[in-house]
């Protein structure tokens, strides 16, 4: 047995636990060279350690080692290139996905700063809000919590389609026109984009009341005598970020437009 490795051997060599070695055994990609057929002890040849890397870089590249048997041709030759490209474009898709959470955190933990200031403010106040880019969906004036957030799963889903960055930042825009109200859109807010079609919230400065989620506060009377004043108007009705986060007390900000 001098040019053998015991399943004990193998998995220390390689650092792996002796139940994935008798994982990879049940499914075919790594049998034994040799079973002792008195105790049923297990042995590899050495030149079965290349299989077994390849089979370690299978699982770090996440692509499912039952797909390994695919990249054998007809007379057994081991496709290695064929992998490589697949583990390529895999680990090109987990980074693009990874950059693509770090953009959202940094957006998220942007806003918080900027929020800071006006956390738990009582009554009307006046703040400069930047551009904000969106992808919106029509929506019902009063949203039940159920709604929201299917709504919002809506919204995240096509954000995903359409290879936009979303941030952590949503809500609702009413429209009022001649003092009625004329219509919803719930919106989620996106990394700005080339396209000239995405949607904008325009920036300035925004007079501004919080209240909890929860309180179902009505827009048009929180902001009446604008709503009354202007021939369209819309109210915001945003998320804010926060430092900590209580689930019972969503703070959300309502905004329409100084």
């Amino acid at each position: 047995m001098e040019n053998y490795l015991s399943i004990g051997e193998v998995a220390k060599i390689r650092n792996i636990d002796a139940q994935s070695l008798r994982y990879y055994e049940k499914i075919g990609i790594l049998i034994p060279a040799y079973v002792n057929p008195e105790n049923g002890y297990r042995y590899y040849s050495l030149e079965q350690l290349p299989i077994l890397d390849t089979i370690i870089l299978c699982i770090n590249l996440d692509i499912p080692l039952k797909r390994l048997k695919e990249y054998f041709d007809d007379s057994g030759q081991f496709e290695f290139e064929h992998l490589l490209n697949d583990g390529r474009k895999i680990a090109k898709e987990k980074t693009k996905k990874i950059n693509s959470g770090i953009h959202s955190i940094d957006r998220a933990l942007r806003h918080i700063n900027e929020q800071k200031a006006f956390q738990g403010r009582k009554g009307y106040y006046t703040r400069y809000i930047p551009r904000r880019f969106i992808i919106s969906i029509p929506c019902d004036e009063s949203l039940d919590a159920k709604t929201y957030e299917k709504n919002l799963s809506l919204l995240l889903n096509l954000a995903k389609q359409k290879d936009f960055h979303a941030s952590f930042l949503h809500g609702t825009i009413s429209t009022y026109e001649d003092g009625k109200y004329l219509s919803s859109k719930m919106f989620l807010e996106v990394a700005p984009d080339k396209s000239s079609s995405i949607q904008s919230l325009p920036e300035g400065n925004y007079l501004c009341f919080q209240g909890l989620r929860n309180a179902h506060l009505d827009p048009s009377e929180i902001f009446a005598e604008k709503i009354i004043a202007r021939k369209q108007t819309d109210v915001i009705v945003s998320s804010m970020s926060s430092a900590t986060y209580k689930f019972d007390e969503v703070v959300m900000e309502f905004q329409t437009y100084d």
